[in-house]
Parts: structure tokens; sequence; C-alpha cells
């Protein structure tokens, strides 16, 4: 054992002697995933060296846990409350099943008074760790160890260490079908594959001690698993962080044995591929907010977007947000939506058919069926399962005056119910409830986007602030009292930012199109609205950059 702890650098300088007896001071605890060593708060009668496996260290005093570390075989740790006789200042968790050495503080006392050279060495490393205490950022919890069970194992593994350069361990325990797996793969510098029946990597005594060396020597570890309940493949979604399974069939108990995750991945590059980002956390979700005519400026911002290789993997949208976002999630191409939004002036026009008036007007002086119909033709018919991007649609609930969110069912419907604005449209009735304009209770739905699992979010935020509605009437010299529209959309853009000042949160980048100048029936103004999202996001792209380069770091 003394030899294990000339190993660790707090050690590496004591004499043999020092150390031998420091070891037959030691005993071993066992624990199992999931099991707490000691919490933030309690007494420190004791520190610990991790003989294998690997835990994690976190403070949840606020009642939110922030993870400050991961420490694997070598690691110590419950020294500084130890020798200060202070409470712990965090709370260790296990992460992978752990050995972990453990010396009591009466024993310690009585090898500082045998031994003064620990001393010495105790107060260098209480110095180097007290320096740096406020420099160790708050960490992100990770999915290091991933279960995958399925096809294309290799080619997710190949997708992580292409966008992230990460080091990344395809460690088969059985599941990678060889005649399947991407010779791609494993010519990436940045994959390995290990054999499970390889001692190249492994320690003995199973599946955890092993882990707990991998994670030190790669960034993410994919244990490829069989489909089929074996003691193997239980133990490694119980050790995983989360459980990945690629392509068709569900086996129930991967789900009822996976307790820290289970992702049902298409056998697609693209699915393929933002499952990647999402065990690098580095999904980026993108909020439309809505405004009319002004919101066809999205559509120049997801060009520069797409431009800059900015890869969207989640979008909410609110009004005109849910219609633009929708076109774009269902896979048309940005010429065709940039066509779409070109011919709406015709289609506005009251000789364009698209309106169907309610006479005498109930709730609303358009039906709305002819809208819907045409957004549905225009969608392919669509239900949110059929996108390419997952999308979620804000609506109101005009009885109860909640917030909706809508994320099954026809797209086109879900659209219909956001662009409702209250006078003008009869509200939709969706999944048994009477909805209206999304706007009307979240513009800028960047919320919905963080519960979704979005590391980076991004809004589009097209409504104008009071200066720049003032400066368009000083410049169309808007002397006369508005009409009946023209009151309806100066009270919702009212409404909306009074509602922003409160609802937009969290998020990373706001890009604000200035589109102020615009009324929200310019539907003729298409073209210059679309360059003005453009240049918006062009000058936050630097941003945008730095905040995925971040995520990769972090």
């Amino acid at each position: 054992m003394h030899q294990n702890l000339r190993r660790i650098p707090f050690f590496s300088e004591l004499p043999g002697n020092v150390l031998k007896a420091i070891s037959a001071k030691l005993h071993l605890e066992r624990y199992r995933k999931g099991e707490v060593v000691f919490v933030e708060g309690g007494s420190g009668d004791s520190m610990y060296l991790i003989e294998s496996g690997q835990v994690k260290v976190v403070s949840d005093m606020n009642g939110e846990e922030r993870l400050f570390a991961y420490l694997g075989p070598g690691n110590f740790f419950g020294e500084m409350a130890l020798l200060l006789g202070e409470p712990r200042s965090a709370t260790v968790k296990v992460d992978i099943d752990a050995e972990l050495w453990v010396l009591h503080k009466a024993d310690m006392d009585e090898l500082l008074e045998q031994y003064p050279a620990i001393a010495v060495t105790i107060s260098r490393e209480l110095s180097r760790r007290l320096r740096e205490t406020d420099k160790q950022p708050t960490r992100r919890h990770e999915y290091r160890v991933v279960a995958v069970i399925g096809e294309r194992i290799g080619d997710l593994a190949l997708s992580l260490a292409r966008q992230t350069g990460e080091r990344v361990l395809l460690f088969d325990l059985g599941g990678l079908r060889r005649s399947e797996l991407d010779l791609e793969a494993l010519s990436h510098p940045g994959v390995t594959l290990l054999d499970s029946q390889s001692t190249s990597y492994l320690m003995t005594g199973g599946l955890a001690e092993s882990l707990g060396s991998l994670v030190e020597k790669f960034d993410r570890v994919l244990l490829c698993i069989l489909p089929q309940k074996d003691e193997v493949a239980i133990k490694a979604v119980e050790l995983a962080d989360v459980t990945v399974h690629i392509g068709p069939g569900k086996e129930n108990w991967v789900k009822q044995t996976a307790i820290k995750g289970h992702w049902h991945v298409a056998n697609e590059p693209a699915a393929i591929d933002r499952a990647a980002r999402r065990i690098a956390q580095r999904l980026v979700g993108l909020a439309l907010s809505s405004g009319g005519a002004r919101g066809i400026a999205h559509i120049g911002v997801l060009r520069v977007l797409e431009e800059e290789g900015i890869l969207i993997d989640l979008i909410a949208g609110a009004s005109a947000g849910s219609l633009f976002g929708a076109l774009y999630a269902a896979g048309l191409s940005l010429d065709e939506i940039t066509a779409f939004a070109l011919g709406l002036k015709d289609k506005v026009d009251l000789r364009g058919r698209l309106w169907d008036f309610n006479l005498p007007p109930r709730s609303g002086l358009i039906r709305g069926q002819r809208t819907l119909d045409y957004i549905d033709k225009i969608l392919g018919h669509k239900t949110f399962s059929d996108l390419k991007v997952p999308l979620y649609i804000m609506a109101a609930d005009v009885i109860s005056g909640e917030e909706v969110t809508l994320d099954s069912g026809s797209v086109a419907e879900a659209v219909r119910a956001s662009i409702s604005v209250i006078g003008i449209f009869s509200p939709a009735f969706v999944q048994d409830r009477h909805l209206i304009d999304g706007g009307a209770v979240n513009p800028v739905p960047t919320g919905i986007l963080a519960q979704k699992g979005a590391d980076i979010i991004i809004a589009s935020n097209v409504i104008s602030g009071l200066e720049e509605q003032a400066r368009r009437r000083r410049e169309k010299k808007e002397e006369s009292s508005p009409n009946f529209l023209g009151v309806v959309m100066n009270m919702m853009g009212i409404m909306e930012r009074e509602i922003i000042k409160t609802k937009m949160m969290p998020v990373d980048v706001v890009i604000n199109p200035r589109v102020g100048i615009y009324s929200f029936m310019e539907f003729d103004k298409a073209e210059e609205i679309i360059r003005l999202g453009e240049e918006a996001a062009q000058q936050e792209m630097g941003r945008i950059k730095e905040m995925i380069s971040l995520r990769r770091k972090g």
C-alpha cells in the first residue's frame, strides 16, 4: 500500500518509513454508485484516498446542486476539514463504484506527533489549496460514461470526437457490431477502441474499477452493450451517466435500470450528431419572438447561423416566431422559407383569399380555417414527430390565461393557435383548449429551451422598444389616429415589451434586428427585414462562437 501512496503527489516526498506508518493506519471502505461519502456541513473526522472508482464533489446547500470536481484513482479528499477542524465545505458522492482508503483524525493526530515531516507536507498542500479555491470554476454535471445500445455506435463516437475535439473511448462489452462499425471512426485520432478482453487499460477487479481509471485517460467512455439483459449490461447501465439507445427497439429493462437518464436516438446522421452534442452539453436552442411582419427578420438570423455552421438543436417560437420556426424545423430550405415570406404580401391582401371573415364577428374578425389550411399545406401536413428539429410553440389559454406549450400533434394547428392575435383571429381549439397568440404570455420563449436541455440559448427578438416605435412614427409622419388593426397591434406590442422584462430568461445571446421602423403588417418589406436580421446576427456571431467555445472547454 505504501508504494501506492508514493504515486499520490500529497505523499510523494515523504520518507518510506512514514509512508509505511500511514499505510498501517488506513482501512478500506467500499461504496456503490450514488452513495454519499459525507455531506456539506458535517464534521470532518477523516480523509479519503481513492483506490478505484470515481467520486464527484458538489455543493447543494442552497437547494441546487453545483458540481466542483470529479476525482478518480490516486486522488484524495476530505483532508481540509480534518486538518483545520472545520465542517465539510462540500458533499462527496460516488459516481462510479469506489474503493476508498480512510484515515481517521485520531490516527492522523498520532502520526503527526510521531512524524513531524507530515506537518510540513500538510502546510504546503493547505497553502496550495487555499490559493486555488477562488480560481476553481463551478463545473457542469457531465455525461462522461455513456452506455450505448444499438446501431452506429461508431458513428456516435466519431461525431463526438469531431465536434468536440475530445478523446473518446469505445469500450466494447459485447454490443459493438464490428461488421457495421465505420472504419472511419477508428481512423480518427480522437477515437480509441478497447475490447473487454484486453488488459491494456484495465485494472483488476471489474467494470467499476476499470472505469475509475479510464475516465482519467479519456474525456468520454462509451460502454457498448448488448440489448439483452445480462450482468454486464445491467452493471454498465447502472454505472453510466446516461444510456443511449440508437435505432429501433425498446428494452423495458434498460428504461427501468437507467435511473440517471435514457435517450432514444433515431438511426439517422443528424439525430446521432445531435445526441453527440447533447452528451457534450453543446445543444444550441433558438428562441424566435413574436412580432408580425417584423418576424420575417428571423429568416435572416437563421441564414447567418446556418452559413456560420451553427447547428440549431431546439427551437421555440411565439406567434410569428412559431411560423418561421416551424418552417425551418420541418426541413424547408432557407431559400424556400424566403420565397414563402416574399409571397406573404399578396396572401395577406384582401384579394389573397387567405381571410375567412366571421359575420357577425363573435370571438374574432377572422375564423382562421383558410389560414390553417394554407399553413398545413406549406408544412406538408407534418406533425411534431415528423420534424427535423424539436420545436416548442407557445400559446395562451384564453379561458384560464395559462401559458401553453405545444409540442405534439399537428404543427399547423399549433402555429395557427400561436398567431391568433386576440380580436383579429378567433381562438383556435387545440387539445381541448381555446388558444390565442403566444406573444400574449411569452413573446420570447427562452425558458422552455432551458427546460428541454439547451446548453446555449440564443434569442432572436424583433419586438421593438418605445424609441424605435416613436422613430417609425416620425419617419413615416404618422400623425393620425391608428385604425382598429393598428390599435390592437400597438396594444400587443406594449404588453409584449412589459412581459419581456420579466420572462426572457435564461439567455446567452440576444440578437436584436433593428426592425422597429416597420409595422406589424408591412409584409411588402420582407427583403429589407430579412437583411436587417442578417446584419443583427452577424454582429452577435463573435459572442455566439465564444459561448460554444466555452462549452467545449468547460
